[in-house]
């Protein structure tokens, strides 16, 4: 199995999925932002791209990948990427200052 696609079609979700992982971090804090980053981002980013650039599909299903395909891949990328990330995050905020909230 070739990552590639999977890989090319999450960077298509990121700017629908960062804008709402930003939105989210700044209502909720960092602790419930980054949990709904990483569960709740993909199917918003799905949304969008949907939405804006769903003629992109035929590329993927040329390769033989259908939608859901896609949004588990990216489900586990984004789980990849961002469960580390937050995790730091994380951290670093506790260590400094004592909290994890950036409000």
């Amino acid at each position: 199995m070739n990552a590639r696609p999977y890989w090319q079609f999450y960077k298509a979700l990121f700017p629908f999925t960062i804008s709402f992982g930003l939105l989210v971090l700044l209502t909720f804090g960092m602790l419930w932002g980054s949990l709904l980053f990483i569960v709740l981002g993909v199917p918003i980013g799905f949304l969008g791209f949907q939405s804006f650039r769903s003629n992109e599909y035929y590329f993927y299903q040329n390769l033989g990948l259908t939608k859901w395909r896609l949004a588990k891949g990216a489900f586990i990328i984004n789980l990849l990427v961002g469960l580390p990330v937050f995790t730091v995050a994380l951290l670093l905020l506790f260590l400094l200052f004592g909290q994890t909230s950036i409000i």
